[in-house]
């Protein structure tokens, strides 16, 4: 288990690096020019008067398009969450028996 443990610890810097080069980057969108902003909206209205009041939704969806790193980031997320589930669930189960 400690070597679980170990991995988890690992993928918190590589889920932290990748969060903020996919999310922040992407956020980038916010000082764009409402005509190169405005095509990329998914869920955003089009009649937003600034590119800045995008829904975070929007900036995720356009990450995931345009930045392969966003895809580390999920799965490594996901992974920080499962496995500290996991270890409750497991816990939980030890006391019942």
């Amino acid at each position: 288990m400690k070597k679980w443990w170990i991995l988890w610890l690992l993928s918190i810097p590589i889920w932290l690096i990748s969060y903020v080069y996919s999310i922040f980057i992407t956020g980038k969108i916010a000082y764009l020019s409402q005509s190169e902003c405005k095509p990329m909206f998914i869920f955003t209205p089009q009649d937003v008067q600034y590119c800045s009041d995008i829904y975070p939704v929007d900036v995720v969806l356009i990450a995931l398009k345009t930045n392969p790193f966003t895809y580390i980031w999920l799965l490594s997320g996901l992974y920080l969450v499962g496995f500290i589930v996991y270890v409750i669930i497991r816990k939980i189960k030890g006391k019942r028996s």
